[in-house]
């Protein structure tokens, strides 16, 4: 959830979520390009003494716009303030104590000066230009929030923004109204350093719930584009690093947290099927094939958890064909065949060992 103190913050704008949120079905060029707006730019890092200096010095050199940076030190244990001094007289550098890169990120936005916030990850860079181009696009159309086209090392797109819309040609614009719900038929969500979204949307949209271990990006990016649409200007102008230095959501050994994991995304998942089966049947039905998958993981994890019960619940949970043949074959070998499911997925994820086991019974632990 919010931290406390952004929750005192939308307490006092009284504005929850989508609550009186305009549908600016706005596609004509009526907005004239008017003086360039303060962008709070907000970095969140955590010991990366040896990336976030590129990060930052990308922000800084953004051209024909005016911005801050706020980069927020989530309490490393490197020399992440040493290797900024450099930028001390152009950034605001502020250290808090180990939250998670949702508390990091909040803290920016109650930092932020500007009318404006963008984000950017510490270990990623920008165009020079993209913030401009973004403002312009805003200016244009009349958005409340503007995308933009994310490559990776190699300069292939990771999101889906030109998969959604092949009809938008390179080096263009559009805005989609919060009734276009396209992006949610497709993987790939645009990545929140290619955002750059009004300050007053993204509080009222109730920033970045911090009870999420993962999936947070997901659940706000998901509430703004439903609460007040989007623009997209179909131009590579963020790179991001995809050198992990920790594993992802699907590359942990620890089944454990790989259990977590796949729970928030299914909280995602879930609050977002709701929001669109008014809106697009589609869209929604789109969500639940990727609910499934993810109901069907949870069973194999716990498995390998020796987790009967919880296994068989989330099996059943994920039984629909719909979700794919894989995973309609793994649920229907967890609920005929569960012993030979456990030795199966017990080794797919590395034996937690039968003292470890032991222990969980004596306890009458059901994990995770």
């Amino acid at each position: 959830m919010p931290s406390a103190r952004l929750s005192h913050l939308l307490n006092w704008l009284g504005w929850p979520f989508c609550e009186g949120a305009e549908s600016t079905e706005k596609d004509t060029v009526s907005y004239p390009l008017i003086i360039m707006p303060k962008i709070s730019v907000i970095i969140p890092t955590y010991n990366r003494a040896h990336q976030v200096p590129k990060a930052v010095g990308s922000a800084l050199e953004q051209v024909g716009i005016e911005c801050e940076v706020i980069v927020i030190d989530d309490g490393s244990a490197d020399h992440t303030e040493e290797a900024l001094a450099a930028f001390k007289d152009r950034i605001r550098y502020i250290k808090t104590e180990n939250g998670g890169v949702s508390a990091a990120r909040n803290r920016g936005i109650l930092e932020a000066e500007g009318d404006w916030i963008a984000f950017l990850d510490s270990d990623d860079t920008w165009h020079p230009e993209k913030l401009k181009k973004q403002w312009e696009c805003l200016t244009r159309t009349g958005a409340k929030v503007c995308f933009c086209i994310s490559v990776d090392e190699s300069g292939e797109p990771i999101d889906s923004l030109r998969k959604m819309d092949p009809g938008l040609a390179e080096n263009s614009e559009r805005f989609y109204d919060r009734t276009d719900c396209r992006l949610f038929k497709h993987s790939g969500h645009p990545c929140i350093p290619s955002m750059v979204v009004e300050k007053l949307a993204l509080v009222k949209s109730g920033g970045f719930d911090e009870s999420l271990a993962v999936c947070e990006d997901s659940r706000l990016i998901y509430r703004v584009v439903l609460g007040y649409g989007y623009a997209v200007v179909n131009e590579a102008l963020v790179n991001v690093c995809r050198d992990r230095s920790f594993p992802g959501l699907s590359d942990s050994k620890d089944p454990a947290s790989a259990f977590g994991n796949y729970q928030c995304s299914i909280r995602v998942l879930a609050e977002a099927y709701w929001m669109l089966v008014p809106i697009d049947f589609e869209a929604a039905e789109s969500i639940r094939r990727t609910l499934t998958y993810f109901a069907s993981r949870q069973a194999e994890v716990a498995c390998a958890l020796y987790q009967k019960s919880l296994a068989k619940r989330c099996a059943r949970a994920g039984l629909d064909a719909r979700g794919g043949w894989k995973n309609l074959a793994r649920n229907l070998m967890i609920l005929g065949a569960y012993p030979a499911a456990e030795r199966v997925f017990s080794k797919k994820w590395g034996s937690i060992g039968g003292s470890h086991r032991a222990r969980c019974i004596e306890r009458d632990v059901a994990w995770p």
